[in-house]
């Protein structure tokens, strides 16, 4: 019974967050602020938006296709579209129950080519080991590009707190930046307490690390390192496009440059962090930064504007639908797969 509360608490708590992210933004719109926030829904170009769809099936292809250059060395060789389909059903499992999607990708394939849950989980752990030094890369080159603004990123930040601003609301930077603080600093305890008085969380970390260091080791097992490597860096590029295309869909932010894309792109992805699906604070996420490049003064007086949230929320449901349509046609197709031996 004590798990089952766990387990559930670990679900609602992060999506709470995120509908009270969203409902506090949505609280502080006018009427007015309401309308501009529909208006960009009602003016979006969608054929534009569909490429960027299209975009994003093919990072998931491409993705499917890297995951046979770990199973291989480890004598697996399922077909794309087996790969593919696992891949989408982890998606959509991780809107459903967040941090599921992993372990039901591999259980997708233990059902429909009997390859050990151990052994295709420990590959997964090596794509995210490169997933995260991607995003670094991003985040990284986003920061160069914004070199000459970050007397001006330091300025806003320091503006938008609560002594220095003369908006009787809260300060929008400092409150997500303490959440995201508060966030990080239970975990750390939570885990750490955890690993000295739960035996089975302990055995669960030692088995975490051993499959972690068998997802390292496949690396350098596999002879298409190159094509590994080349596939992870066609995905991210991939990511980028896909979210920056969207920017095409409206004239006010078709003009905006790189830097604020990729800046915006990590702030998009920090709110995916903070709440699983990125509910609620995935749009105010990419609403600040929208607001950041497009009116500085606006962010520091008032917060994100309401048409750029909008903007955020626009990108959000386009591609989290995407991930619902083919995630539920993967979940059918994998429960028809034959079991290969």
């Amino acid at each position: 019974m004590k798990n089952i509360i766990i387990n559930i608490l670990k679900i609602t708590i992060p999506l709470l967050l995120g509908v009270y992210v969203g409902w506090y933004f949505w609280d502080q719109f006018s009427e007015s602020e309401r309308n501009q926030f529909y208006d960009i829904f009602n003016r979006a170009d969608y054929f534009i938006l569909a490429l960027s769809l299209l975009v994003g099936f093919l990072s998931h292809l491409a993705r499917a296709k890297r995951w046979l250059y770990a199973l291989k060395p480890m004598g697996y060789q399922p077909s794309l579209w087996r790969s593919y389909h696992a891949i989408m059903v982890g998606y959509i499992m991780n809107i459903i129950f967040p941090r599921l999607g992993e372990a039901s990708r591999a259980g997708v394939l233990l059902k429909t080519d009997s390859i050990p849950f151990q052994k295709s989980f420990g590959s997964i752990v090596s794509e995210r080991i490169l997933d995260m030094l991607c995003l670094v890369l991003v985040g990284g080159t986003a920061l160069l590009i914004n070199m000459d603004q970050i007397s001006d990123l330091l300025d806003v930040a320091k503006n938008m707190s609560p002594a220095s601003s003369s908006s009787d609301s809260v300060s929008v930077g400092k409150w997500i930046s303490y959440v995201i603080f508060l966030t990080i600093l239970i975990a750390i305890i939570g885990v750490v307490f955890l690993y000295f008085y739960k035996p089975s969380f302990k055995e669960k970390v030692k088995l975490f690390i051993h499959d972690f260091l068998e997802g390292i080791k496949s690396l350098f097992k596999m002879k298409e390192v190159f094509q590994y490597i080349g596939l992870t860096f066609s995905i991210w590029i991939c990511y980028v496009i896909m979210f920056w295309i969207p920017f095409f869909s409206l004239p006010e932010y078709s003009s905006l440059g790189a830097d604020a894309v990729l800046s915006t792109f990590i702030l998009g992805t920090i709110g995916f962090i903070v709440v699983q699906g990125g509910v609620g604070t995935y749009p105010v996420m990419v609403g600040i930064g929208i607001t950041y490049f497009l009116n500085k003064t606006e962010l520091i007086e008032h917060g994100p504007m309401a048409e750029h949230i909008g903007f955020g929320t626009l990108i959000w449901a386009t591609q989290t639908l995407l991930m619902v349509v083919l995630g539920l046609v993967s979940l059918v197709q994998a429960n028809r797969l034959k079991p290969q031996q």
